[in-house]
Protein backbone atom coordinates (compact mmCIF):
# COMPACT_ATOMS: atom_id res chain seq x y z
CA UNK A 1 0.00 0.00 0.00
CA UNK A 2 1.28 3.45 -0.92
CA UNK A 3 1.53 5.87 2.01
CA UNK A 4 1.57 9.63 1.49
CA UNK A 5 3.07 11.70 4.29
CA UNK A 6 1.75 15.26 4.41
CA UNK A 7 0.75 18.09 6.77
CA UNK A 8 -3.00 17.38 6.88
CA UNK A 9 -6.23 19.26 6.14
CA UNK A 10 -6.50 23.05 6.31
CA UNK A 11 -9.08 25.56 5.06
CA UNK A 12 -11.26 22.76 3.73
CA UNK A 13 -8.49 21.33 1.50
CA UNK A 14 -6.66 18.04 2.09
CA UNK A 15 -3.44 20.00 2.67
CA UNK A 16 -2.29 23.65 2.75
CA UNK A 17 0.80 22.77 0.73
CA UNK A 18 0.25 22.73 -3.04
CA UNK A 19 3.03 20.15 -3.32
CA UNK A 20 1.29 17.77 -0.92
CA UNK A 21 -2.06 18.48 -2.54
CA UNK A 22 -0.79 17.79 -6.06
CA UNK A 23 0.48 14.32 -5.07
CA UNK A 24 -2.80 13.56 -3.32
CA UNK A 25 -4.71 14.72 -6.42
CA UNK A 26 -2.42 12.74 -8.74
CA UNK A 27 -2.96 9.53 -6.77
CA UNK A 28 -6.72 10.05 -6.89
CA UNK A 29 -6.70 10.89 -10.61
CA UNK A 30 -4.78 7.71 -11.46
CA UNK A 31 -6.89 5.51 -9.19
CA UNK A 32 -3.92 4.22 -7.21
CA UNK A 33 -4.82 2.93 -3.74
CA UNK A 34 -3.08 4.87 -1.00
CA UNK A 35 -3.31 5.93 2.60
CA UNK A 36 -2.34 9.21 4.22
CA UNK A 37 -0.36 9.91 7.37
CA UNK A 38 -0.63 13.55 8.39
CA UNK A 39 1.13 15.70 10.93
CA UNK A 40 4.00 18.11 11.54
CA UNK A 41 6.02 15.21 12.99
CA UNK A 42 6.46 14.00 9.41
CA UNK A 43 8.88 16.88 8.79
CA UNK A 44 11.36 15.39 11.25
CA UNK A 45 11.24 12.06 9.41
CA UNK A 46 11.22 13.43 5.87
CA UNK A 47 14.32 12.37 3.90
CA UNK A 48 14.86 15.89 2.56
CA UNK A 49 13.32 17.79 5.46
CA UNK A 50 10.27 18.75 3.41
CA UNK A 51 6.84 17.32 2.69
CA UNK A 52 5.44 15.42 0.96
CA UNK A 53 7.19 12.09 0.78
CA UNK A 54 5.86 8.71 -0.26
CA UNK A 55 6.50 5.19 0.96
CA UNK A 56 5.97 2.24 -1.36
CA UNK A 57 7.05 -0.90 0.45
CA UNK A 58 10.75 -0.42 1.14
CA UNK A 59 10.99 2.53 -1.27
CA UNK A 60 10.84 6.07 0.14
CA UNK A 61 10.56 8.90 -2.37
CA UNK A 62 10.82 12.59 -1.44
CA UNK A 63 9.78 15.67 -3.46
CA UNK A 64 6.49 15.88 -5.33
CA UNK A 65 8.09 15.89 -8.79
CA UNK A 66 10.17 12.79 -8.02
CA UNK A 67 7.14 11.11 -6.44
CA UNK A 68 5.04 11.60 -9.57
CA UNK A 69 7.95 10.52 -11.75
CA UNK A 70 8.35 7.38 -9.67
CA UNK A 71 4.66 6.58 -9.85
CA UNK A 72 4.68 6.96 -13.63
CA UNK A 73 7.70 4.70 -14.01
CA UNK A 74 6.43 2.09 -11.54
CA UNK A 75 2.68 2.01 -12.27
CA UNK A 76 2.33 3.47 -15.75
CA UNK A 77 1.32 6.89 -17.04
CA UNK A 78 -2.45 6.89 -17.61
CA UNK A 79 -2.77 10.68 -17.46
CA UNK A 80 -0.19 11.65 -20.08
CA UNK A 81 -0.04 8.68 -22.44
CA UNK A 82 -2.28 10.49 -24.92
CA UNK A 83 -0.19 13.68 -25.05
CA UNK A 84 2.00 14.62 -28.01
CA UNK A 85 5.66 15.49 -27.51
CA UNK A 86 4.78 19.16 -27.86
CA UNK A 87 2.02 18.90 -25.25
CA UNK A 88 4.41 17.13 -22.88
CA UNK A 89 6.87 20.01 -23.31
CA UNK A 90 4.15 22.58 -22.62
CA UNK A 91 3.04 20.58 -19.59
CA UNK A 92 6.58 20.47 -18.21
CA UNK A 93 7.06 24.23 -18.67
CA UNK A 94 3.77 25.12 -16.98
CA UNK A 95 4.37 22.74 -14.09
CA UNK A 96 7.76 24.37 -13.51
CA UNK A 97 6.09 27.79 -13.60
CA UNK A 98 3.72 26.63 -10.87
CA UNK A 99 6.41 24.93 -8.80
CA UNK A 100 9.04 27.62 -9.02
CA UNK A 101 7.14 30.87 -9.48
CA UNK A 102 3.48 30.90 -8.49
CA UNK A 103 4.31 28.87 -5.38
CA UNK A 104 6.46 31.68 -4.02
CA UNK A 105 3.69 34.17 -4.72
CA UNK A 106 1.39 32.01 -2.57
CA UNK A 107 4.05 31.90 0.15
CA UNK A 108 4.34 35.69 0.12
CA UNK A 109 0.56 36.09 0.19
CA UNK A 110 0.28 33.84 3.25
CA UNK A 111 3.35 34.66 5.28
CA UNK A 112 4.34 38.24 4.46
CA UNK A 113 1.15 40.08 3.48
CA UNK A 114 -0.44 41.29 6.71
CA UNK A 115 -3.97 40.07 6.00
CA UNK A 116 -2.78 36.71 4.72
CA UNK A 117 -0.47 36.29 7.70
CA UNK A 118 -3.32 36.81 10.19
CA UNK A 119 -5.16 33.87 8.62
CA UNK A 120 -2.06 31.69 8.26
CA UNK A 121 -0.86 32.34 11.80
CA UNK A 122 -4.18 31.25 13.23
CA UNK A 123 -4.40 28.20 10.97
CA UNK A 124 -0.83 26.99 11.50
CA UNK A 125 -0.12 28.08 15.06
CA UNK A 126 -3.45 28.84 16.73
CA UNK A 127 -3.67 25.49 18.53
CA UNK A 128 -0.22 25.73 20.11
CA UNK A 129 0.04 26.23 23.87
CA UNK A 130 1.46 29.40 25.32
CA UNK A 131 4.21 30.63 25.09
CA UNK A 132 4.91 28.69 21.87
CA UNK A 133 1.91 30.38 20.25
CA UNK A 134 3.70 33.71 20.67
CA UNK A 135 7.27 32.66 19.91
CA UNK A 136 7.10 30.18 17.03
CA UNK A 137 5.05 32.23 14.53
CA UNK A 138 7.53 35.12 14.55
CA UNK A 139 10.49 32.77 14.17
CA UNK A 140 8.85 30.85 11.36
CA UNK A 141 7.82 34.03 9.56
CA UNK A 142 11.37 35.40 9.67
CA UNK A 143 12.63 32.13 8.21
CA UNK A 144 10.12 32.30 5.38
CA UNK A 145 11.04 35.92 4.69
CA UNK A 146 14.70 34.90 4.38
CA UNK A 147 13.78 32.10 1.97
CA UNK A 148 11.77 34.52 -0.16
CA UNK A 149 14.69 36.95 -0.23
CA UNK A 150 17.17 34.26 -1.21
CA UNK A 151 14.82 33.01 -3.92
CA UNK A 152 14.54 36.54 -5.30
CA UNK A 153 10.79 37.09 -5.18
CA UNK A 154 11.07 38.64 -1.73
CA UNK A 155 13.23 41.42 -3.13
CA UNK A 156 10.21 42.79 -5.01
CA UNK A 157 7.47 45.01 -3.63
CA UNK A 158 3.92 43.81 -3.09
CA UNK A 159 2.65 45.49 -6.27
CA UNK A 160 5.39 43.86 -8.33
CA UNK A 161 4.65 40.43 -6.86
CA UNK A 162 0.99 40.94 -7.76
CA UNK A 163 2.05 41.54 -11.37
CA UNK A 164 4.17 38.36 -11.37
CA UNK A 165 1.32 36.24 -9.99
CA UNK A 166 -1.17 37.84 -12.37
CA UNK A 167 0.93 36.90 -15.39
CA UNK A 168 1.04 33.27 -14.27
CA UNK A 169 -2.71 33.18 -13.72
CA UNK A 170 -3.35 34.85 -17.08
CA UNK A 171 -1.15 32.28 -18.81
CA UNK A 172 -3.06 29.41 -17.17
CA UNK A 173 -6.38 30.98 -18.14
CA UNK A 174 -5.25 31.50 -21.73
CA UNK A 175 -4.00 27.92 -22.08
CA UNK A 176 -7.19 26.48 -20.61
CA UNK A 177 -9.56 28.67 -22.59
CA UNK A 178 -13.03 27.10 -22.87
CA UNK A 179 -11.74 23.53 -22.63
CA UNK A 180 -12.59 21.21 -19.76
CA UNK A 181 -8.90 20.40 -19.28
CA UNK A 182 -5.67 22.00 -20.42
CA UNK A 183 -5.21 19.65 -23.38
CA UNK A 184 -8.83 19.06 -24.32
CA UNK A 185 -11.37 16.67 -22.87
CA UNK A 186 -8.95 14.33 -21.06
CA UNK A 187 -7.21 15.00 -17.77
CA UNK A 188 -3.42 15.18 -17.66
CA UNK A 189 -0.75 15.63 -15.01
CA UNK A 190 -0.80 19.37 -15.66
CA UNK A 191 -4.47 19.43 -14.68
CA UNK A 192 -3.92 17.87 -11.27
CA UNK A 193 -0.87 20.05 -10.59
CA UNK A 194 -2.67 23.22 -11.68
CA UNK A 195 -5.67 22.23 -9.56
CA UNK A 196 -3.45 21.99 -6.48
CA UNK A 197 -1.94 25.45 -6.93
CA UNK A 198 -5.13 27.15 -8.07
CA UNK A 199 -7.17 25.66 -5.22
CA UNK A 200 -4.66 27.12 -2.76
CA UNK A 201 -5.22 30.53 -4.38
CA UNK A 202 -8.98 30.35 -4.90
CA UNK A 203 -10.23 28.36 -1.90
CA UNK A 204 -7.97 29.61 0.92
CA UNK A 205 -7.73 33.09 2.45
CA UNK A 206 -4.46 34.19 0.86
CA UNK A 207 -3.54 37.86 1.08
CA UNK A 208 -2.00 40.37 -1.27
CA UNK A 209 -5.03 40.33 -3.56
CA UNK A 210 -3.95 36.93 -4.90
CA UNK A 211 -7.25 35.25 -4.11
CA UNK A 212 -9.26 38.03 -5.69
CA UNK A 213 -7.09 37.97 -8.80
CA UNK A 214 -7.35 34.19 -9.15
CA UNK A 215 -11.13 34.29 -8.68
CA UNK A 216 -11.41 36.93 -11.40
CA UNK A 217 -10.71 34.21 -14.01
CA UNK A 218 -14.05 32.47 -14.39
CA UNK A 219 -12.59 29.55 -16.33
CA UNK A 220 -10.02 28.87 -13.60
CA UNK A 221 -12.68 28.96 -10.90
CA UNK A 222 -14.83 26.55 -12.91
CA UNK A 223 -11.79 24.35 -13.51
CA UNK A 224 -11.04 24.07 -9.78
CA UNK A 225 -14.66 23.18 -9.09
CA UNK A 226 -14.63 20.58 -11.87
CA UNK A 227 -11.48 18.89 -10.57
CA UNK A 228 -12.66 19.10 -6.97
CA UNK A 229 -15.88 17.31 -7.88
CA UNK A 230 -14.14 14.68 -9.97
CA UNK A 231 -11.36 13.92 -7.49
CA UNK A 232 -13.00 14.60 -4.15
CA UNK A 233 -16.71 14.38 -4.82
CA UNK A 234 -17.57 17.98 -3.88
CA UNK A 235 -17.18 21.41 -5.42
Amino acid sequence: MLTLFNFGPAWGLPDPSPFCLKVDAYLRATGLAFRVESGMQNLRRAPKGKLPYLRDGDEVIADSAFIIGYLKARYGDPLDAHLSDRERAVSHAFIKMLDENLYWCVVHARWIDAAGWREARQQFFGALPMPLRLLLPALARRGVARSLHHHGLGRHGAAEIAVIAGRDLQSLSDLLGAQAYFFGDRMSTLDVVAFAFLAECIETPVGGGLGERARSFANLVDFVGRLRTRLYGSA
